[in-house]
């Protein structure tokens, strides 16, 4: 077993102490200086709340959140750390301290995951016409409300167009982000800033320019319990609780206006899933929990404000910020709507302590969950249909080179690619035949060509006609 491995058992135990002590000596002895001056600091945390709880001047439920935050930051440095092939200690199992004896019980450790190279984010352009013709059986608006949450979905979505790459629709303030999540044909929005109001704005232009059927918001949230609930958790809208209107008397101060409910048809199905797991780094499950949750403008961080919610609203498991404006522009358009957001801190001050790894894991799984439910062919039947190509699209998909006649059919022998041939089919406006001579040629660029046949399926006429010729003949002269 080697030092580090050790390490990280011992961890696993509850020697904290241990662990501070090793790793200072290690890190001071291989020239780690860095991790060494940071690992001071630590130690010095770590002795300070032993001397308060020792005195009784901290609190149980403090203790457990300082020792907590002390262990996840050990379980940071021991990745960091480079044992150089130390062995572990004869001594191994000789057992925690005192003072690891004192570690807080049902406390929950986070973990991230495991750092991985993540691929580069490409997209192509379409516009919207084309989308209409994709999208003719219908789509699913996903909402995004933070860059980390639209990179992990994008990286989940999947192109249309065999391997190519997920579209974008550029249109007045917003971009639309089109590809495949599980069996349908999605679109994502994100909102241009974090908050109620311009999650309404966001979702009823998309509403309005690309007539979902259904909105899903998915990404991260604050959760109430570190002891019950871990980071990773996934909280799924049952009733939001919105907790800024209120009507403030001399006396008193009461909360009122809507509390909505999420749409009955989706809060069914994500209630209903049964087979869903997922295992957190931690080696935990993830949980997944249909429940009330707190929405406001606020970015909550702050233990006191977080405990005066509980207490005004003591049915909520969490909360986000979004929520309130989704429900809005949903409302006002008859869609039907749902939240599905992981736990990512618990709104206790402490958000800033492996923030960056807490909601990566956060918004992981809840895409991870969201994939679960959309990989399901009947789950949103009579609302929106599985995304089939040859239905939706009508469009061959030139893979490029030339396709060879079966010798058991009558197939005649494609037309070679000729441009003068290709440039006379334009003019004369016979389409079909030049696309059936284009499909067989070794065009590298397969996804413009793609985008022409999409363009002219949708009935393009007038000016708009003699543009896309236009564009066409300088397309094949470059063939």
């Amino acid at each position: 077993m080697t030092h580090k491995e050790y390490l990280k058992e011992q961890l696993a135990k509850g020697d904290l102490e241990l662990v501070i002590k090793e790793l200072l000596e290690a890190t001071g002895n291989n020239g780690q200086t860095r991790l060494h001056n940071e690992l001071v600091a630590q130690s010095a945390s770590f002795h300070r709340i032993q001397q308060e709880k020792r005195s009784s001047v901290i609190s149980t439920a403090n203790y457990s959140v300082a020792w907590n935050r002390i262990n996840n930051a050990m379980l940071y440095y021991l990745d960091q750390y480079d044992d150089k092939g130390r062995k572990a200690p004869a001594t191994a199992d000789s057992g925690a301290t005192d003072d690891a004896k004192t570690a807080p019980k049902n406390v929950k450790v986070f973990v991230p995951l495991p750092e991985t190279t993540l691929p580069r984010l490409r997209y192509d352009e379409m516009t919207m016409r084309e989308l209409e013709v994709l999208a003719k059986d219908g789509l699913a608006l996903l909402v995004t409300a933070t860059p980390t949450e639209t990179a992990a979905l994008h990286r989940q979505m999947k192109p249309i167009v065999g391997e190519g790459r997920i579209m974008k629709i550029m249109k007045g303030n917003y971009t639309y982000y089109v590809g495949l999540f599980g069996k349908y044909l999605v679109a994502n929005v994100e909102c241009l800033v974090m908050g109620p109001e311009n999650a309404v704005l966001a979702v009823s232009n998309a509403i309005i320019d690309l007539n979902p059927k259904l909105v899903l918001m998915v990404g991260i949230a604050f959760g109430i319990d570190p002891q019950k609930q871990n980071i990773g958790d996934v909280l799924i809208s049952n009733m939001l609780l919105p907790y800024e209107s209120q009507r403030v008397s001399a006396d008193e101060s009461t909360d009122r206006g809507s509390r909505p409910e999420a749409s009955n048809l989706l809060r069914n199905r994500f209630k209903n899933v049964r087979d869903w797991e997922y295992t957190l780094p931690n080696s935990e499950m993830a949980k997944s929990e249909l429940c009330d949750i707190l929405t406001g403008a606020k970015l909550v961080d702050n233990l006191e404000f977080r405990k005066e919610l509980q207490r005004r609203f003591p049915t909520a498991q969490g909360g986000e910020m979004e929520g309130a404006g989704v429900y809005t522009a949903c409302k006002d358009k008859n869609v039907d709507w749902i939240l599905v957001k992981a736990i990512c801190d618990y709104a206790d001050g402490l958000k800033k302590d492996h923030k960056k790894e807490k909601q990566h894991l956060a918004i992981i799984v809840a895409l991870d969950l969201c994939q679960h439910v959309f990989n399901q062919r009947t789950v949103f039947e009579g609302l929106l249909s599985p995304y089939n190509a040859e239905v939706s699209v009508n469009i061959t998909v030139n893979t490029g080179g030339n396709t060879a006649p079966s010798s058991e059919t009558n197939t005649p022998t494609p037309t070679p690619f000729s441009l003068e041939k290709a440039l006379e089919l334009l003019n004369n406006g016979e389409m079909p035949k030049l696309f059936t001579m284009l499909d067989n040629a070794p065009i590298p660029d397969k996804f413009s060509y793609n985008r022409f046949k999409r363009e002219f399926q949708a009935g393009i006429s007038g000016i708009d006609l003699m543009d896309w010729r236009d564009r066409m003949e300088v397309f094949m002269r470059g063939i």
